[in-house]
């Protein structure tokens, strides 16, 4: 046997063995999956229609829309935060409160410079309150009506071009009659939008309530830019915003009258009445919105607090409940 046919026959018995063992390869059982036991106490399998069921629901928690006895908690804010500002532009003469103050509606909180608006309105006011000048243009008037009819009358003893202007002499008498009677008219109008200028000028609290913010001093320009002088909170009566579970849905309707627990050191109860149900409710907490008015005479209660809601009447998801 020469050494090509001894390299042929070793190559050949090579790839015999190779095949018998893939044979014998695919011949072996595979092996069965293990079976992973679920966890005790959550979910077992329906053999027949292969469904899950809950193993325990007894010990399920309801999800946070559906649990009506969760505490409900709240927010007492003021019922209005007001910018006062002042209705034209000017320099700031004084600021006649401070923050922390109480505060009156219509009470005078701030004054702007006046000086030129008051020169303004004493002129228009003497414009307007003078007669002379009218009754100069109508005497005028008058006199040369008079004479534009006797040259009508006698107008064949005269020139035609004497007669004209005489009549001409008169129609222009009386039109500079009601010249001077318009210009009384806008010296009346004059003093009135001066006036308006003075009053928008003295800056007037809007509403009830307590100075919050004090913005500018004597002596700044009050510009486009400025927002506001003052900030005033109106806390008589105050809102408490809520944010309520789902299940309470039922129990509350606008016009109800329920429980406030301010935080401590406050504390103490109240009562306040629902004046707002919001009907778009917050799917990712399961709450809807409620808004409150609590009256507070004599600004005692702070606004800013943390509360909690306390609803005199049970939802029908807990009366329905055996104790």
């Amino acid at each position: 046997m020469d050494r090509k046919q001894a390299v042929i026959f070793g190559g050949g018995a090579l790839a015999l063995i190779a095949g018998i063992a893939l044979v014998a390869r695919s011949g072996e059982t595979p092996a069965t999956p293990r079976k992973e036991t679920a966890p005790s106490g959550t979910v077992a399998i329906a053999k027949d229609i292969g469904t899950a069921v809950p193993s325990n629901s007894g010990n399920a928690v309801a999800p946070p829309g559906l649990d009506a006895a969760r505490p409900t908690d709240c927010l007492i804010e003021p019922s209005q935060v007001v910018r006062v500002n002042s209705g034209v532009e000017g320099v700031v003469q004084n600021i006649y409160v401070d923050r922390g103050d109480d505060v009156q509606r219509g009470q005078v909180v701030a004054q702007l410079y006046t000086d030129v608006e008051r020169a303004a309105a004493a002129a228009a006011q003497a414009r307007a309150s003078n007669p002379h000048a009218e009754r100069a243009a109508a005497s005028r008037a008058a006199y040369l009506a008079t004479v534009s009819q006797r040259s009508d009358q006698v107008s064949q003893y005269l020139a035609r071009d004497v007669v004209d202007e005489a009549r001409a002499n008169a129609q222009s008498a009386a039109e500079e009659r009601k010249a001077a009677a318009e210009e009384q008219r806008v010296a009346r109008l004059e003093y009135v939008q001066a006036q308006r200028v003075i009053g928008q000028k003295t800056v007037r609290s809007p509403v009830n309530g307590i100075v919050t913010e004090r913005r500018m001093a004597p002596g700044e320009y009050r510009g486009a830019d400025a927002t506001h002088i003052l900030t005033i909170a109106q806390v008589d009566p105050l809102n408490v915003e809520v944010f309520a579970p789902i299940a309470q849905l039922d129990a509350v309707k606008v016009g109800d009258e329920v429980s406030i627990f301010p935080e401590a050191p406050v504390g103490g109860k109240y009562r306040a009445r629902i004046k707002v149900i919001d009907r778009v409710f917050d799917a990712a907490s399961g709450t809807f919105g409620m808004r409150l008015a609590l009256p507070n005479p004599g600004n005692k209660l702070p606004a800013g607090l943390r509360c909690r809601l306390e609803i005199d009447r049970k939802p029908a998801s807990i009366a329905a409940r055996p104790e």
